[in-house]
């Protein structure tokens, strides 16, 4: 495989990351990581033939989150072919994986493969808890290698074939923002890893208790890092997304769906 592999994901909690990560594993040779979790790391950036992008992004109400579909309108490709990922909490990823491929196709890629696997819900640790685990990982490293088998053979001038994924399009209605944003309990330590670590710079530095709502996208990022469970987020309206999920997807275990 005479491609440079660029893995180009956010994940505010995690799951994404170690998705993408195993996927690195089994194209195997040199993989740059490119995290664009925190602000200052969403850059412009160009591809070209000589690259393989794989483009790794969460679940939001069965779409790919806005502020990312705007990023990535900045990530320009020039024959480049691209494999696409997104992760999602154990309930649906709806249109998101088509409409990653449409977003990524639209600005000069190619994709040859894609899959949607699944990691912990955000709102809660009750649906997809632990997730991904082992067995997705395995499997996640399997796809990588399934990649690289597909690249030589392409590369080898064995013919490829459009590819197909779920989804349907116009695009699943997105889902109307929840106006909540996370409580600062007073067990704080004022350590400031919420703020730090904050994907939208929504936390103020120098009063961890001045959170702006316009800015929070909900991702629970400072929920599950704070080192002493000082931070949580109520709102009627997720209380209740939060108690469905449980109460309808819980006890589901959902597997990885792969297309290549």
């Amino acid at each position: 495989m005479d491609k440079l592999v660029n893995l180009l994901y956010f994940s505010a909690t995690g799951t994404t990351a170690r998705v993408m990560q195993a996927i690195g594993e089994g194209l195997g040779g040199g993989v740059r990581e490119r995290d664009i979790t925190h602000p200052y790391s969403r850059q412009a950036l160009n591809f070209g033939p000589q690259d393989l992008v794989v483009a790794g992004v969460p679940v939001y109400g069965g779409r790919v989150p806005d502020f990312l579909v705007d990023y990535l309108g900045r990530v320009k490709g020039d024959q480049t072919l691209a494999v696409c990922v997104v992760v999602y909490g154990n309930r649906d990823y709806d249109d998101a994986l088509l409409e990653l491929k449409d977003t990524m196709e639209n600005n000069g890629f190619t994709a040859i493969a894609a899959g949607a696997f699944i990691g912990e819900h955000s709102y809660t640790r009750l649906v997809g808890t632990g997730r991904p685990d082992q067995q997705d990982l395995k499997i996640a490293r399997s796809f990588g290698v399934r990649v690289r088998q597909k690249l030589d053979a392409m590369m080898a001038g064995q013919p490829g074939w459009e590819l197909v994924v779920k989804g349907s399009f116009p695009y699943k209605e997105r889902t109307p923002k929840i106006t909540a944003v996370p409580t600062i309990g007073a067990d704080c330590l004022e350590c400031g890893m919420c703020a730090e670590s904050c994907p939208m710079q929504a936390i103020n530095w120098r009063n961890f208790h001045d959170i702006d709502g316009t800015k929070c996208i909900l991702c629970c990022r400072c929920v599950k890092i704070c080192p002493v469970q000082a931070v949580s987020i109520s709102h009627e309206r997720l209380d209740r997304v939060r108690q469905m999920l449980i109460d309808q997807y819980s006890q589901v275990r959902r597997e990885p769906e792969l297309f290549l």
